[in-house]
């Protein structure tokens, strides 16, 4: 039986890779073109991105050591 914190942890750490990826295209993207009329929506689509991104990495790490700290619980009570 799979552990609950573990599949968030997986599904978390993607979405917040990838958020932060898009952060940054788009960040890299209003550079790059000279975005002189929309520079508010690009900077605010980014921002957001990188924001929820953290948010998503951080809280996948606190199910990465509920998962770590299931699996020890799991491991003592069938050794003892």
């Amino acid at each position: 039986m799979t552990n609950y914190h573990f599949e968030r942890w997986i599904y978390k750490t993607v979405v917040g890779f990838i958020l932060i990826s898009g952060g940054i295209f788009f960040m890299y993207y209003s550079i790059t073109h000279n975005v002189r009329d929309n520079w508010i929506l690009y900077g605010l689509v980014s921002a957001i991105a990188c924001g929820l991104g953290a948010y998503f990495l951080g809280s996948a790490s606190v199910n990465k050591v509920k998962s770590d700290i299931i699996k020890k619980q799991k491991m003592k009570q069938q050794s003892g």
